[in-house]
């Protein structure tokens, strides 16, 4: 596929738009991950994995935060690997794949070259901001970055290669990547922007196709609206709640000033933490922004990472955004880095070509063009030892926590270790207090925790969450009727209860006694307690605290 301007008419196949180098680097970082996974993955599931993860033990057509598509890909991966670490977390490196390989042919396919595609791969592959995610993690990431990328390329080449069968590949994207995150939603605008700033030649094809290619990608959301209208939409509330606004299932934080700076810059630095030197790329991008013969394709891909990017960056102006809110924004800006490092290291080339053709003596200044001094090659160098740094780093961060703490720095590594220990101390616990073949239930603040004990006790039971209940706000264990804490089945039986403040439990027990943070729990501020006779709702103090407990 040789470079040369866009048109309506040159359709390549989809897979002719991947070298065999790209796909033979994707296929090994995948393999290498699954291997890494399987036998030499140190970290244990964090809370969210195991919220998951419980979530698939019990299918539905959604759940409390989030759509169903997390828990479906768990349950398929545990049905075919085995209950495990492994099981839980398999498809992690498979949706990164999938992602990888819709940027390394979004940008062959945008440069109309290639060797795009190599290095659209590599760039992704190295990227810290993406790295996690495709590395160990099960979280609800990969699949929107999968699902994302699957739809960039797709809408891309609907709109440039007149192709039918990419608006419907672009929908069906939008609709399944619906399923795992509702950011899919922002896609849609995104793409929108994008087509209306293309060539005018575009648009008479995109706008007749594009209302039935919404109607398909809406379908996504069927499952969801239809199980959330059936529990008074949880799901609303709990975004208007992740975003501090009135209704949500977390009160709004007061603040004395409309907005703050204090956000922004902290979005700001872990933005430019996240992407590295990647970010450099982008910006050498101008180039092939400014070639009258790609320009199209070029603002296509700025216009699908733009608004999303724009709209967390005002958000963090007025509140808290988390990094990893707009890591989707950075996937076709991903497609455009690559084009910019393949163009740079043409452009040198030809530059040093030229120098050399020149006659003895020669400028001095040429001794430059010997050098990768181009803001392509210097970015790329530096997104490379940048990339392979931090996947060393992320691979084993345990033995980067050790070696800080003999220099007395201790690092906080509870999020990712401990777990199994945990679990053993409460299981020791559980035992203990065991009276006539009766274990006490087991109740934790936060379904977090309650998740990993769930997953990590031998027997995998079932820990209630009380969150509701002592001021934190509800959660999928909330809907789950054999698990309501009404139950009067529940009057008189003890439980271990781990943490908020004894005063909170004392609204739930005839009496609370405190037990102390165990000596295997990392977070050291988690206190376990041991309540006795649980209270029927009739019972219970009418009078119930909803001051804040303690980080669960």
């Amino acid at each position: 596929m040789a470079a040369g301007p866009h048109s309506l008419t040159s359709s390549p196949a989809w897979h002719r738009c991947l070298t065999p180098s790209a796909v033979t680097l994707i296929a090994a970082v995948t393999l290498a991950r699954l291997l890494y996974i399987c036998f030499l993955c140190p970290y244990h599931l964090i809370e969210d994995e195991a919220q998951y993860w419980v979530w698939s033990t019990r299918p539905d057509w959604s759940y409390y935060s989030k759509g169903p598509g997390i828990a479906w890909s768990i349950w398929l991966s545990v049905k075919a690997l085995g209950l495990s670490e492994f099981g839980v977390r398999a498809l992690a490196p498979i949706y990164s794949a999938l992602a990888a390989f819709a940027l390394a042919g979004l940008a062959a396919d945008a440069a109309r070259d290639r060797r795009a595609a190599l290095a659209a791969a590599a760039i992704f592959f190295l990227t810290p901001l993406f790295l996690l995610n495709g590395l160990f993690l099960m979280t609800i990431d990969g699949p929107l970055l999968a699902f994302w990328s699957i739809a960039c390329w797709a809408i891309f080449r609907a709109a440039f290669r007149a192709s039918a069968r990419a608006w419907l590949i672009a929908a069906a994207a939008v609709a399944v990547g619906f399923l795992f995150k509702y950011t899919l939603a922002l896609f849609i605008p995104s793409a929108l922007i994008a087509l209306a700033l293309a060539h005018p030649a575009l648009h008479s094809r995109w706008k007749s196709l594009a209302p039935a290619a919404l109607a398909v990608a809406l379908l996504g959301l069927v499952p969801i609206a239809i199980w959330n209208a059936q529990h008074d939409w949880p799901a609303i509330k709990h975004l208007l709640g992740h975003a501090k606004l009135p209704g949500g299932d977390v009160a709004p934080t007061p603040t004395s000033a409309p907005f703050t700076l204090k956000y922004f810059f902290e979005f700001l630095g872990i933005q430019l933490a996240a992407v590295g030197p990647a970010l450099g790329l982008m910006l050498a991008a101008r180039r092939f922004t400014a070639d009258p013969e790609t320009n199209p394709a070029a603002r296509f891909l700025l216009a699908l990472g733009f608004p999303t990017l724009a709209l967390y960056t005002l958000m963090s102006v007025f509140t808290s955004v988390e990094g990893n809110w707009a890591m989707a924004a950075f996937l076709s800006l991903t497609s455009l880095a690559a084009i910019a490092l393949v163009r740079g290291l043409d452009d040198w080339r030809r530059k040093l070509a030229d120098w050399r053709a020149l006659p003895q003596p020669r400028p001095r200044a040429g001794i430059f063009l010997q050098r990768p001094e181009t803001l392509a090659q210097i970015s790329w160098h530096a997104t490379l030892v940048y990339g392979v740094l931090a996947t060393l780093l992320f691979l084993r961060l345990d033995l980067v926590a050790i070696g800080l703490e003999k220099l007395g720095k201790p690092v906080a590594m509870h999020r990712l270790l401990g777990a199994p220990d945990y679990a053993n101390a409460i299981d020791q616990l559980r035992q203990r207090e065991t009276r006539n073949g009766a274990a006490p239930m087991l109740f934790s603040y936060h379904y977090g925790v309650a998740a990993q004990l769930t997953f990590y006790l031998p027997d995998h039971p079932m820990v209630r969450v009380a969150g509701s209940r002592l001021g934190y706000r509800r959660t999928q264990w909330d809907l789950w009727p054999d698990l309501s804490l009404d139950n009067p089945d529940l009057t008189n039986r003890d439980a271990i209860l781990i943490g908020a403040a004894e005063s909170q439990w004392s609204t739930l027990f005839s009496s609370v006694e405190s037990l102390g943070n165990l000596p295997q729990d990392r977070r050291k501020d988690r206190w376990t307690y041991l309540g006795r006779g649980y209270l029927a709702p009739s019972q219970r103090a009418t009078n119930r605290t909803t001051s804040p407990a303690e980080s669960p």
